[in-house]
């Protein structure tokens, strides 16, 4: 019996939407802006990117990703969790995300004026 996880390392995975919405994995997977994801615990991860999707047999999923960080021009909910001074990298639990979205304005947008 196999029991190997499975990852998925690029934007156009079709096995994407079979876990999670496909414009929150294939954004956050090709690009590499600011966004946010909400825990469970009330807390905002700041990330730059998904580097990888994990999927284990059992059907857990683990999020491979690149922390922010600064958070200048940043507005997220709740208390923000950044990534230490030189150690970006972090694995976050799927099942513990409550919402994805961007944190700051799309790269060339210009705020209110």
């Amino acid at each position: 019996m196999d029991e190997s996880w499975t990852t998925i390392d690029g934007p156009n995975d079709l096995r994407l939407g079979e876990v999670m919405p496909a414009w929150f994995a294939g954004r956050m997977l090709a690009d590499e802006w600011k966004f946010g994801l909400l825990l469970s615990t009330g807390q905002t991860m700041l990330i730059s990117r998904i580097e990888a999707v994990h999927l284990a047999p059992g059907g857990q999923v683990l999020l491979d990703v690149e922390m922010l960080l600064e958070a200048e021009g940043v507005v997220a909910p709740g208390p923000v969790l950044m990534a230490p001074a030189g150690r970006p990298r972090a694995t976050v639990n799927l099942a513990h995300v409550v919402a994805a979205f961007e944190v700051a304005g799309a790269p060339g947008e210009e705020g209110p004026g």
